[in-house]
């Protein structure tokens, strides 16, 4: 039998069992993070790679397996980085960086195409993330004895968190110069001082339910159905559900929605509008501090609908999808302006890679856990943005890139 080609027409090199395997975790991960996992099939990565479908499965059983394997590949460079790190945490945080942007696809691969794996597998994955996070929080702990185990979650995951962002930031710069500016923000998150009871503020609760003649049945079935987006998945939840859990049954839910996907559109169309009503003229003349403080009571208020956001956007149908993109895109780059007049030592690029590292901030805090509902979380948050925002990056020395 003929060995198989690539999509170029070249044959596919003799590759022993492992380095095969890894290729295909590799290709795998790169496909899963573009597309979602609904939309590879096993015979796309076959191709790409230049084998056959059927050898394929002499790697991974299936395509769930597949997907495991695509997240452990990413896992291991981000080990290789902690492993490799010195005592020194802003060191450790500099090699994660290179980790981040060697495999962007990692963090998306977690956060949005972890669910669709077997309960064994999950929890597999869970398990080795949650020892990756253990190891890096007890680094973080020996640097900063001065916080408690509250406040170190906190760190940790604002500090990972700006790393994540290079997943979703589509910024394009010289690789040594985006370590650079990710390590800044992730050290600057890490090293975040954190208001005390005495100089803190209690944060805003999330933003309670409106009684039922308060608000229309409309506004109550999108956002009953964000919470079950949120708990169990776009995919794992019909109309339906959604209609049985405001008290409609049959086609009564259908005078309000037509589709589930309208629901979906509805919702991330009005916070993006919502978050847009601030920006004024093209965001230059809006302070950055109003900005942040906005997006941060955006993110509180409305914790369900940011991590529907994170791990559903690829459901948008894809004109819904660029009007709304264009929205958050017209957001970020209001921050982006409002930092420049401020940090004109940034380059074009640098500032923008750190308006998604303070962004990111608030995404992963809002809806992983808990920590929302820290009593200080807002002025939490605030202080790591400005932190975050206020990075340096010429800090980092170039013997150390």
């Amino acid at each position: 039998m003929a060995r198989a080609t690539t999509r170029s027409g070249q044959r596919a090199p003799r590759l022993g069992a492992e380095e095969r395997r890894r290729q295909l975790a590799e290709t795998a991960a790169r496909r899963f993070y573009h597309h979602g996992f609904h939309a590879v099939a096993l015979a796309d990565v076959a191709t790409e790679v230049g084998v056959t479908a059927p050898a394929v499965y002499r790697h991974f059983r299936n395509k769930n397996a597949l997907l495991a394997g695509a997240i452990d590949s990413g896992l291991d460079v981000a080990d290789a980085a902690l492993d490799g790190a010195g005592q020194s945490l802003d060191d450790i945080l500099f090699r994660l960086a290179g980790a981040a942007l060697d495999r962007r696809d990692l963090w998306v691969l977690l956060q949005r195409e972890k669910r669709h794996l077997g309960g064994e597998e999950r929890a597999a994955i869970d398990a080795r993330f949650a020892r990756f996070t253990l190891r890096f929080s007890e680094q973080l702990r020996r640097a900063r004895p001065d916080v408690d185990l509250g406040q170190s979650k906190l760190l940790v995951t604002a500090a990972l968190a700006t790393l994540a962002s290079a997943s979703v930031s589509g910024v394009h710069l010289p690789r040594t110069e985006h370590q650079r500016v990710l390590a800044a923000a992730a050290i600057a998150a890490a090293h975040t001082r954190l208001p005390t009871g005495e100089d803190g503020q209690a944060g805003l609760p999330a933003k309670p339910r409106r009684p039922q003649d308060a608000r229309s049945r409309a506004e109550e079935l999108l956002e009953t159905a964000i919470e079950l987006f949120h708990e169990h998945g776009y995919t794992g939840v019909s109309l339906d559900d959604i209609g049985a859990a405001v008290g409609l049954s049959g086609p009564s839910i259908y005078y309000h929605f037509e589709t589930k996907s309208e629901i979906l559109v509805t919702a991330f169309a009005q916070a993006a509008h919502g978050l847009a009503a601030h920006e004024g003229d093209g965001g230059a003349g809006v302070p950055l501090g109003d900005l942040v403080r906005d997006y941060i009571r955006a993110g509180v208020q409305q914790r369900h609908l940011f991590g529907v956001y994170v791990t559903e956007a690829i459901n948008l149908p894809r004109e819904a999808a660029d009007r709304i993109g264009a929205e958050l895109d017209a957001n970020v780059e209001a921050w982006t302006a409002a930092l420049r007049l401020l940090r004109a030592d940034l380059s074009t690029g640098e500032d923008r890679a750190l308006v998604y590292a303070a962004r990111g901030v608030v995404n992963d805090v809002v809806r992983v856990g808990d920590l929302h509902g820290r009593r200080q979380i807002e002025s939490e948050l605030g202080a790591l943005l400005r932190a975050v925002l206020e990075a340096d990056p010429a800090r980092i020395a170039p013997d150390e890139v």
